[in-house]
């Protein structure tokens, strides 16, 4: 077990340092009313910044998940979404790597010191709230004892490979939307949960990525 946890840290963690499948990847999970506006922005200049932690974790039986979250229900564009945990960049954050450990550890409980990290992957742009999103990569030992922060989260939902690599979990799903009232999204459906957007550009990048077997 412990050679099998540790082939999937050394595998992603060269495969993060080659040339990863960048935005025609993470467009494969783009609906049709953002794709232009997302393909044509350049530079991104005016984009606030933000980054999220992508966390793998070995369960029992060697089997690898990684933390998604349910934001709580407010009155704004991410309201009620799966995302990875996260947040905007803070003047005292020493960087986007440690933004993402500082959100990922408030809301979700894990801890700092426990995440090796891994890499990142493509940024993702987000028209709806103007940030510039980079995901974090970053392994922990073994399973984080995960607390929802209850002003933020309302859900913490480990994910595991097996779940986000299933085909029958790849589909197509009208969705309401507070621009275009419903709109059909390719998303991952996973746990009874629609997981697009963003998320679902980031996770087809991973996907492709760890492609090679895993």
């Amino acid at each position: 077990m412990k050679s099998e946890k540790r082939s999937f840290k050394e595998t992603l963690t060269k495969r993060l340092k080659g040339e990863l499948p960048g935005l025609s990847s993470q467009m494969k999970m783009v609906p049709a009313v953002r794709r232009k506006e997302i393909e044509n922005r350049s530079g991104y200049g005016d984009a606030m910044k933000a980054a999220v932690l992508i966390c793998f974790y070995p369960e029992e039986y060697g089997n690898i998940h990684l933390v998604l979250i349910r934001r709580n229900e407010y009155d704004g564009v991410h309201s009620g979404q799966i995302s990875f945990p996260g947040g905007k960049y803070e003047e005292a954050d020493s960087n986007l790597f440690h933004t993402a450990l500082r959100e990922a550890e408030e809301e979700t409980n894990i801890h700092i010191e426990d995440v090796e990290i891994l890499g990142a992957i493509t940024s993702v742009y987000i028209p709806p709230s103007n940030y510039i999103v980079k995901p974090v990569i970053g392994w922990t030992s073994q399973k984080p004892d995960l607390i929802p922060d209850p002003s933020e989260v309302s859900e913490i939902l480990p994910v595991s490979l097996d779940e986000l690599t299933n085909p029958a979990n790849l589909q197509v799903r009208k969705i309401p939307h507070r621009e275009f009232n419903i709109i059909g999204v390719p998303c991952f459906y996973i746990q009874g949960h629609v997981i697009w957007g963003a998320t679902a550009m980031m996770l087809s990048e991973m996907i492709d990525i760890l492609d090679a077997g895993y």
